[in-house]
């Protein structure tokens, strides 16, 4: 089922792009540099700090994975998604822009500015950095997913796939300029909503632990436990006359 959520959070990023030439297209166009490599860089960036702050909340999720909770986790933050997206205005998570958010945006604006004029080759990866701390609740959706991934590593790849599935269309808005019509964009983007719901299924199905390959397969806790107790009845199924050592079975001559 890990594969399927990871597979989600490319095609998500890859949905959710459409959103982001909207959002973030007079960034992108403003990138210094006009090499792929340039492009490339400031992508890396984004993905990177994706990556950080899904590595950040996966601590969240390790913790309820810990105690136990992570199949509840998976299915509150799923339930979640669904309401915001079928009862809410938010169906893109599109924030307000006031308060902390734009604080946040003031701040983030504040220190990208130089690094537009600056003719360091870093940059584009610099401005990369701190455009994915810019506010974006498509972001946020993807972290509100990323924390039922139950671990550091597994929220860090989650969000690193994410990213990854920004950038095609950002690299090719960045190399060509604004290609897409608006009309195109919002097209797209109204698409958002109903992937979001199908990550929220997704989410709430890993969850429930029905057992069914490829949809709702059995946890890994689940299965490891399974596999110790046959090892252990296969162990007690042994001659007297074999000791077990580092998991190996070496015949006692006596």
């Amino acid at each position: 089922m890990l594969f399927e959520m990871y597979w989600s959070a490319f095609v998500f990023g890859l949905l959710g792009s459409f959103h982001c030439v909207g959002m973030c297209g007079p960034i992108v166009l403003a990138v210094p540099g006009k090499s792929l490599l340039s492009k490339l860089s400031y992508n890396l960036g984004r993905a990177i700090t994706y990556t950080i702050m899904g590595a950040i909340i996966g601590f969240v999720g390790e913790g309820f994975s810990l105690v136990g909770w992570q199949q509840g986790l998976s299915v509150a933050v799923g339930v979640a998604m669904l309401l915001i997206v079928i009862f809410t205005k938010y169906k893109h998570f599109d924030l307000p822009m006031s308060g902390a958010f734009e604080k946040m945006w003031i701040l983030s604006k504040n220190k990208l500015a130089p690094l537009f004029k600056s003719q360091s080759p870093t940059a584009p990866f610099f401005i990369g950095l701190i455009n994915g701390l810019l506010p974006c609740g498509l972001v946020y959706a993807a972290l509100f997913a990323a924390v039922s991934m139950g671990g550091v590593i597994e929220s860090g790849l989650y969000m690193a796939l994410f990213g990854l599935g920004t950038a095609p269309l950002l690299i090719v808005v960045s190399v060509f300029g604004n290609i897409l019509s608006p009309v195109l964009r919002t097209r797209f983007n109204k698409t958002v909503p109903y992937f979001l719901g199908l990550v929220a299924i997704l989410l709430i199905l890993r969850g429930l632990n029905l057992g069914i390959p490829l949809i709702s397969p059995k946890m890994d806790e689940q299965g490891k436990m399974q596999h110790m107790h046959s090892q252990l009845l296969d162990i007690s199924n042994k001659p007297d006359n074999i000791f077990v050592e580092d998991q190996f079975y070496t015949r006692y001559n006596s």
